[in-house]
């Protein structure tokens, strides 16, 4: 059995090229992706920078970037926001006990089951 040898160098050459062609391209999507990760950064720190100020959903006064409590619901749409502290005396106030008879299995101290 005789194999033709030059059909084989010219599918191995076009398979190299194709190869090498591959890797270029992946080469510049690395690089716009990593151009692309910076301009997010970049978005990111100016929106932090321009977020308008949080109100307290307790106390009603303005709330420090970084320094606030988020509640969200299950779907994760922000039910509130809060002061550490005011969210802190919020928690401190709820006392809660294990009730398999109270719907979510817990119960504020001081209700009738």
């Amino acid at each position: 059995m005789q194999v033709n040898g030059g059909c084989c160098l010219s599918s191995v050459g076009e398979r190299k090229e194709k190869v090498e062609a591959a890797l270029v391209r992946l080469r510049s999507l690395k690089c716009q992706i990593s151009e692309l990760r910076a301009q997010c950064e970049a978005l990111k720190k100016r929106g932090s920078e321009k977020q308008e100020g949080l109100k307290c959903s307790e106390c009603g006064k303005m709330i420090e970037h970084g320094l606030e409590v988020t509640l969200k619901d299950s779907f994760g749409n922000v039910k509130g926001c809060y002061h550490r502290d005011c969210f802190a005396e919020i928690w401190r106030s709820q006392n809660w006990t294990f009730d398999y008879s109270s719907p979510g299995f817990l119960r504020m101290d001081g209700t009738d089951p």
